[in-house]
């Protein structure tokens, strides 16, 4: 893919493509020359695909079990990319484009570094849940899984072109670029790439092999690869575009976040039968399964160009301004207002009579008893597991700032200015009563500015070098999608019922 083409803003050709046959899921979607144009982001995802791959092997919700299969389906859609995009930098250096090889190496390490991230939580779940390594429970590996087959498959096609195409057929430049060239080199992008990614490889499989999991039968069976394969393929677009890639970062926080919705469903429940160490290990492994949601986020405003995700925007449809269940609906809204209100309510019915002496009491006395110390604890995790939430809310505001920009660009579902929009949506949850409340009295802020700063005074200054570029950024976003800035703006709406603990 050339750097023109991926940039290119697609011309809308509606109707059914010649060689999508009759009766295929999305036969019938409005089309473009890139492929079908989604109609909603469950679809966009394959919500239904990855739903489907978590009950077709029931597990307790929120259990051991229930965590180390999320974290292993996860790591099968980024193997699963990775194995796309290895095979696509494959093609690239067999045809010398090392520009393009050295872009698709750089998107592999980011999917490296989500691996790495997904070991961590796998070593976490294992600490706080040790009874798991008992005599007789089996042991997996990921090199099990047909995606990690499928990886290795493709990682050794691309050495075995990287040697005969560079380190065999011209072995005195490859040495000159790694002994004297600099990161602004395209080759030598591409070769530390290759060894940024082969070194944390090793973590990772280490990470994610002999893993404790007491379940009986096939892992590709437990995970249910085949699903989750389909749920990736569905995602390709006709060109090269990072479509795909851009699905798979919001794929792997929907099944990570419906993990972790579960387990705050049972912390709520436990902070009111006051079932303190239960609820503080449902809310660590919470906060702990949502790290690779954040970094899922954060790789996709490092490596996702402007042009590029306009490149692609038409057919995300309605997807582009508008957030599935799991994380919009639920982890934000349902049991986000119902923990901190049951917090709210167990500090003060247990404690000193109000907020502030309740907590001055627990952080002033948690080493001096053992009850004080749990009290502590549920407290010290539910503050961890907010501070996840806004480094999520912090690194999802890329996407706008990045790829829609200021001035009144409206996203695809008519919101006038994405950016403003999802800023007020981080204040607005942050005004919750008892959220605001419990913060309060611990003396801990919300706010994510700091009055005064003079450096926050130089960025957001109508005349910054950042604003000049959210200005340019929303000039020709607009410039790109005249008709998107007519549209009115269609709101979120779900038949699904509230999560009520």
């Amino acid at each position: 893919m050339t750097t023109q083409e991926s940039h290119a803003c697609p011309v809308p050709t509606l109707g059914v493509s010649p060689g999508t046959p009759a009766g295929c899921p999305g036969a019938d979607l409005p089309r473009n020359e890139l492929g079908a144009i989604a109609p909603s982001y469950d679809h966009l995802h394959r919500i239904d695909l990855i739903t489907a791959a978590k009950e077709k092997c029931p597990t307790e919700p929120g259990s051991y079990e229930s965590t180390v299969r999320a974290v292993f389906q996860a790591a099968e859609v980024c193997l699963l990319n990775l194995a796309r995009l290895t095979g696509r930098a494959r093609e690239a250096v067999e045809a010398r484009d090392f520009a393009t090889a050295s872009r698709f190496v750089q998107w592999s390490m980011g999917f490296h570094r989500l691996l790495r991230s997904l070991g961590a939580v796998c070593q976490e779940a294992q600490s706080l849940c040790g009874s798991t390594t008992r005599p007789g429970v089996r042991a997996v590996d990921v090199a099990e899984t047909a995606g990690c087959e499928a990886y290795v498959d493709e990682l050794r096609a691309f050495d075995d072109e990287v040697r005969c195409s560079l380190l065999v057929s011209d072995p005195l430049t490859v040495r000159a670029t790694i002994a004297t060239a600099g990161i602004d080199d395209e080759l030598y992008r591409l070769l530390h790439g290759i060894r940024i990614c082969s070194h944390d490889a090793t973590k990772w499989e280490s990470d994610l092999s002999g893993v404790p999991l007491p379940l009986e039968g096939d892992l590709n069976e437990i995970l249910s690869t085949g699903l989750l394969a389909d749920a990736v393929a569905a995602t390709e677009l006709t060109p090269s575009t990072l479509h795909g890639e851009f699905v798979a970062l919001h794929q792997i926080p929907e099944i990570l976040t419906a993990e972790s919705n579960d387990h705050l469903e049972l912390a709520v429940r436990d902070v009111r039968s006051r079932a303190l160490s239960r609820a503080a290990a449902h809310l660590a492994v919470c906060g702990a399964v949502l790290g690779p949601v954040v970094e899922a986020q954060r790789i996709m405003a490092e490596l996702l160009a402007t042009g590029e995700y306009h490149g692609f925007r038409e057919n995300l449809g309605p997807a582009s301004g508008t957030h599935s269940l799991a994380i919009k609906q639920h982890m934000f809204k349902d049991l986000f207002k119902h923990f901190w209100n049951d917090i709210s309510k167990w500090l003060t019915t247990d404690g000193e009579g109000s907020l502030e002496g309740t907590t001055r009491a627990i952080d002033a006395d948690r080493h001096t008893d053992s009850d004080s110390w749990l009290r502590h604890q549920v407290l010290h995790q539910a503050f961890r597991l907010h501070h996840t939430y806004q480094e999520w809310r912090h690194e999802h505001l890329h996407m706008p700032r990045n790829c829609l920009g200021s001035g009144g660009t409206k996203s695809m579902i008519g919101i006038s200015d994405g950016p403003q929009a999802v800023y007020k949506m981080r204040d607005a949850a942050n005004a919750q009563h008892s959220l605001n409340a419990v913060h309060k009295a611990r003396g801990v802020k919300l706010t994510s500015l700091v009055d005064r700063s003079p450096l926050t005074a130089l960025l957001t200054d109508p005349a910054s070098v950042d604003s000049e570029l959210m200005r340019i950024v929303g000039e020709a976003t607009r410039e790109y999608f005249p008709e998107v800035q007519e549209q009115g703006y269609q709101q979120f709406t779900t038949g699904a019922p509230e999560r009520t603990p």
